[in-house]
């Protein structure tokens, strides 16, 4: 007989006795119903912190009506990071978070071969200056070409809580966007799953739901300012989908068209909204780069001259 998994010294972070009709995977489950990211569940499964009826799970391990699910807490892990000085456009900070305007072409966090001069090595300099060693923990997660504000949590329980929050719509994610042509509606929503394929990311409706809002700021002949609001957060969500309705953004090298005024993807992450969650925050708002202002203004310039 299995013997069952006892964690008595883990708390219990989520727990659900699932009771829908129809068989699904256990990840699929958790992606709608707990509180942790899939990149934070793949974790967890690694873990085997993901215990079905009290034996450690599989992922794709198919729950039926009456199954209860428990996720326990990860140990607390410090990030292995080189704290690297650099200048941080600090929006807000409270004991629980940090928010800081990231510049484009900044990348976040090491990845692959890039281990060093990234957003959390500046971070983590920050955190060992003012005496907080913890983990680099980033909420939100920007492209290197995007620039815009970025959530860093200061502990795992502000991590879930942010995104969760994310999750359940309760924070707002506003960002801005210059796209080549103008959409014929001044509002619409791109509703169109994307998964990866051989390396790439794609609209295929095998993929996981995406959705994506956009209202029309300002008009130019060949171009347009747009604001968009995130319901999910696929990576490169936004590039996508503005690519499959044929107004790719300008200055894209991978979805979008080239623009001699801009030298990367002009997307800026520029307002971020709690009125609908727990943090007691104002509305936050970080001002267009330079980059961006000039082709603006170029693209002004060029209405002008016409």
């Amino acid at each position: 007989m299995k013997k069952s998994r006892a964690l008595p010294n883990k708390k219990v972070i989520f727990q659900a006795v699932y009771q829908e009709l129809a068989a699904q995977p256990l990840m699929n489950f958790l992606k709608k119903a707990s509180p942790l990211s899939g990149r934070s569940l793949r974790k967890y499964f690694f873990k085997s912190l993901i215990l079905l009826n009290n034996h450690p799970a599989h992922s794709q391990a198919d729950l039926e009506p009456g199954d209860t699910v428990t996720i326990f807490e990860a140990a607390s892990e410090y990030q292995v990071l080189i704290p690297e000085a650099m200048p941080l456009d600090i929006i807000y900070e409270n004991p629980n978070m940090l928010i800081i305007n990231k510049p484009a072409g900044l990348v976040v966090h090491p990845v692959k071969e890039i281990t060093s001069g990234t957003l959390a090595n500046g971070v983590a300099a920050y955190f060992s200056r003012i005496g907080l060693p913890v983990k680099i923990r980033p909420v939100n997660r920007l492209d290197a070409g995007t620039s815009g504000l970025i959530i860093f949590a200061k502990n795992s329980q502000a991590q879930d809580a942010l995104s969760s929050a994310i999750k359940l719509q309760q924070i707002k994610r506003i960002y801005y966007a210059v796209v080549w042509g103008i959409p014929e509606c001044d509002h619409g929503i791109i509703d169109r799953p994307i998964m990866e394929q051989r390396g790439k990311r794609i609209i295929s409706e095998q993929g996981q739901p995406a959705e994506t809002h956009f209202w029309i700021i300002e008009r130019f002949r060949e171009a347009a300012l747009l604001e968009l609001l995130l319901k999910t957060g696929r990576t490169h969500q936004i590039r996508i989908h503005l690519n499959s309705i044929n107004h790719p953004l300008l200055g894209d090298p991978q979805y979008g068209i080239k623009n001699p005024l801009i030298n990367r993807p002009a997307l800026h992450a520029g307002k971020l909204d709690f009125s609908g969650s727990q943090f007691t925050i104002p509305e936050l708002t970080a001002p267009f780069p330079n980059d961006l202002q000039k082709l603006l203004t170029g693209l002004r310039k060029s209405d002008f001259n016409h």
